[in-house]
């Protein structure tokens, strides 16, 4: 096996270290192995549960009030496995107290930890030759033998010391080594369930239990696991992303998006789950949270359309035209090779009879290459027919383009004033050009008529005009004074 399959909790190493094997002896004087292990277990279950801190107190009291007893200051030492202060801390122990075994596991331990692996290969050695066959040493050796690609080495050593000592520590090691040689996940999970039943607080034991549950389709076992592992672990947002895998397994919608939630206050930003998050929100029916979830997708995935398109559809559905249109101009910035986004934003504008914006929107999606949408072009036709737009555009000299257009212009004037009797006033444009003769801009500077069309026929017409080229960028201004 590969190293990269090894695991070592903390938890494994606190427990071992304490118990020495049935049958090899250990010098007089040292605490009884039941105890230490009692007492590894609560430090370890304290740094699960975040209180580490006051544990470390408590140490350290104890070391000031008993000088002569290396214990409390062996614990502390183990409180901030795998440090170089915990290794500095172990090694000094075991030149105070070279008969003492553990110290030296404890570094080799550490070395492993470390990927140190010759280096980890004489301390465990020197555990083994003080005490022989002790339980703790040869845990290590087996640790060591995982992490070396040795699998069935490292079961062997890990069984025979699981034989002298059946601490759940050694058997989560034994666990995760299974789990990680095919067609031993249901061994692995067998040894799992046993070790966390007997100690519920192992983060990396209760995460490959659940993993192991889900992979066998026993999604309730699972999700049993993932809740213990959130309960011990309650602000791990990947425990919480973990747990709705697990929950959405189970076809249990509305835990996993509370858990996905969680996962989004803890400040998780993966988009694939905020995205499913937003997805079981759409199929929750919960239109207002998926409404916040897809904003925080969209801060999260800053090049993604998709989630803005949601957003825009939803706005829409409330009534909220000027937020759909937002949200479709933001995702035609992210994605302006997307026909079908400008498409859409045209369709909007056109219900609210913006033509000339929706021309435009048109015009953008006729010339965009990706996800081309087949009516877009008879619908541009139509509004290039209700602005009476020429079939060619106007080109030659400045004085040319204007006559061109003007005439464009008197005629749709004098249809209007057929259907609108009265209408009077005047239209001044101003035309960016750039060095090409292609028009950049057409700006309204004054516009008296207010008629929505003939000022769509202008801005278009002038847009499309092919003005002279020229080293400069001119700007030309046009004034219409409708006959009288």
């Amino acid at each position: 096996m590969a190293s990269r399959s090894f695991a070592l909790p903390l938890c494994v190493m606190l427990l071992v270290l304490a118990a020495p094997a049935r049958g090899a002896v250990v010098r007089p004087g040292l605490p009884p192995p039941e105890e230490v292990m009692a007492t590894l277990r609560q430090l370890e279950t304290a740094r699960a549960r975040g209180r580490a801190s006051a544990m470390d107190s408590e140490l350290e009291a104890q070391s000031r009030a008993r000088p002569g007893d290396l214990m409390p200051r062996m614990y502390r030492a183990w409180l901030t496995f795998p440090s170089d202060a915990c290794w500095n801390e172990l090694k000094a122990l075991s030149t105070l107290d070279p008969e003492n075994p553990w110290p030296f596991v404890g570094m080799g331990l550490i070395y492993v930890r470390w990927g140190l692996l010759a280096e980890a290969r004489p301390p465990i050695a020197a555990a083994l030759k003080q005490v022989p066959g002790f339980a703790p040493a040869l845990w290590a050796q087996g640790v060591l033998l995982q992490a070396e690609g040795k699998p069935a080495e490292a079961e062997v050593r890990l069984r025979e010391a699981l034989a002298q000592l059946d601490a759940p520590q050694i058997r989560t090691s034994l666990a995760l080594l299974l789990a990680g040689i095919p067609e031993r996940e249901a061994d692995a999970r067998a040894e799992l369930t046993r070790t966390v039943e007997a100690w519920p607080e192992q983060p990396e034991a209760l995460r490959k239990l659940a993993q192991l549950a889900r992979a066998a389709n026993d999604v309730r076992a699972a999700a049993t696991a993932g809740d213990k592992l959130v309960a011990l672990k309650p602000r791990d947002k990947e425990a919480h992303r973990l747990q709705a895998d697990l929950w959405l397994a189970a076809s249990e919608k509305e835990k996993a998006a509370g858990s996905l939630e969680r996962y989004a206050e803890l400040g998780g930003v993966e988009p694939a789950a905020l995205g499913l998050l937003a997805r079981l929100y759409r199929e929750l029916g919960r239109a207002d949270a998926e409404d916040k979830a897809l904003v925080r997708l969209v801060a999260a995935a800053p090049e993604d359309p998709e989630p803005l398109l949601r957003l825009a559809e939803l706005a829409e559905a409330r009534g909220d035209s000027k937020a759909a249109e937002t949200h479709l101009v933001k995702a035609s910035e992210r994605a302006p090779a997307r026909a079908d986004i400008h498409v859409l934003r045209a369709r909007l504008v056109l219900k609210q009879e913006r033509h000339q914006d929706a021309l435009a929107a048109y015009r953008a999606a006729l010339a965009a290459p990706e996800r081309r949408v087949a009516e877009a072009e008879s619908e541009a036709a139509a509004l290039v027919r209700h602005f009476r737009l020429p079939s060619q555009p106007a080109r030659g000299t400045q004085d040319q383009i204007y006559n061109r257009v003007s005439l464009g212009l008197v005629a749709l004037y004098m249809n209007r004033l057929q259907q609108t009797p009265g209408i009077k006033g005047n239209l001044k444009v101003q035309v960016q050009v750039d060095a090409s003769g292609r028009a950049t801009s057409v700006t309204v500077l004054y516009d008296s008529l207010n008629e929505a069309v003939i000022t769509g026929h202008a801005h278009f017409a002038f847009m499309d005009a092919q003005y002279p080229p020229g080293p400069d960028t001119p700007v030309f201004q046009y004034v219409f004074r409708p006959p009288k």
